[in-house]
């Protein structure tokens, strides 16, 4: 390889680095054909989601529920600094705005939070700092395998045994069926725009 295609080589890779998480948020914005504002990406062309996960007392299930149930969901670790407390919080500020529509709280809503831990996210701690906040919260931790095709299919980029635990710390909202309804990858999200989208979901289902 010559140095002139070294450098472009470079270059591609350094463009779609950049491009493409640009290309997501400003898909957050984008329009749909009916006409209705679309806050969070549309994903439901991905394969539905599947995988077997263990509760606090470790107890197995299978995801998704057999039910007509919609569930919040995103995976990190308890000691994260960064993005996790942002996601637990917004999680919060969810199911406050749940609770107090007369609606949605009637409907099968949960949120769900994986660790990517397991280690240090002890069911001890998962159970005091996310099940016992809410009996909508549910904490799970997967097999090592089972994590990774987890990772994979939500392109998380998880790395369970790496020193600084890397992962994207989306929020996916996911259909009865498994299906990836949106994905939330903004820091700063709407709580009001995702209610909307939460209540057109609910609605047509």
């Amino acid at each position: 390889m010559t140095k002139t295609q070294k450098w472009s080589a470079a270059a591609f890779i350094i463009t779609a680095i950049f491009l493409v998480p640009l290309l997501m948020v400003t898909t957050q914005f984008i329009r749909s054909t009916d006409g209705q504002s679309r806050y969070g990406i549309h994903a439901e062309n991905l394969a539905p989601l599947s995988f077997q996960w263990q509760d606090t007392r470790f107890n197995s299930h299978i995801f998704p529920a057999n039910k007509a149930q919609f569930t919040y969901l995103f995976a990190g670790f308890l000691s994260c600094s960064e993005i996790c407390p942002i996601r637990i919080q917004q999680l919060h500020q969810l199911e406050n705005a749940i609770a107090e529509d007369s609606e949605l709280d009637q409907a099968d809503i949960v949120f769900m939070f994986i660790t990517i831990d397991p280690d240090n996210d002890t069911p001890a701690i998962r159970q005091q700092m996310i099940d016992d906040k809410s009996s909508r919260f549910i904490s799970a931790a997967l097999t090592e395998p089972d994590l990774l095709t987890l990772s994979q299919h939500l392109s998380e980029n998880i790395q369970a045994h790496s020193p600084i635990n890397n992962h994207v710390g989306n929020l996916y909202l996911i259909a009865p069926n498994g299906r990836i309804a949106r994905i939330y990858t903004s820091k700063h999200l709407s709580t009001d725009k995702m209610l909307a989208e939460l209540r057109q979901y609910i609605t047509s289902n």
